[in-house]
């Protein structure tokens, strides 16, 4: 049987509300690992990892990756470089343009946070089978909107 988690039948009973719930709760752990072991946030993992995976590229690609409004992800990045994660190149073609690069740090305090976050996903995610935990990523891809990003919270 499953426990009752708020005990008010109108939030037990919506999806959004508990979907919510599930993913401030990871949220909190993972920041205050990542906090004290990377000094650093899962908004900030994100952002390491687009840049691992893409390159150098402007900050509108890492805006669009990360599905955030460029303000959002100029805070983002503007925390990046003060830890010395990341450094910005101008474009010889477009002086507006900012392009992001990893830097050593960079990689190396990802693959820090990544090997944290792994133990933390793995002991979260517990009470599931491996059916479970990939049935909630289909069915969260399938609730996803192309035309939605994210503000900041």
């Amino acid at each position: 049987m499953i426990k009752p988690i708020t005990m008010i039948p109108e939030l037990e009973n919506n999806t959004s509300f508990m979907l919510g719930l599930a993913y401030k709760q990871f949220r909190t752990i993972a920041n205050q690992i990542l906090a004290v072991e990377c000094d650093i946030t899962l908004e900030m993992l994100g952002a390491l990892r687009v840049l691992a995976h893409l390159g150098e590229v402007p900050q509108q690609a890492l805006a669009e990756a990360l599905r955030r409004e460029r303000s959002v992800t100029k805070r983002l990045v503007d925390n990046c470089i003060k830890r010395g994660l990341v450094e910005v190149h101008k474009s010889e073609l477009n002086k507006k343009a900012r392009y992001l690069v990893l830097t050593p740090k960079g990689i190396e305090v990802k693959d820090k946070a990544h090997q944290q976050l792994s133990t933390l996903v793995d002991d979260f995610y517990s009470p599931l089978t491996r059916e479970e935990r990939g049935l909630i990523l289909s069915l969260c891809k399938k609730l996803i909107r192309d035309d939605i990003f994210l503000t900041g919270e």
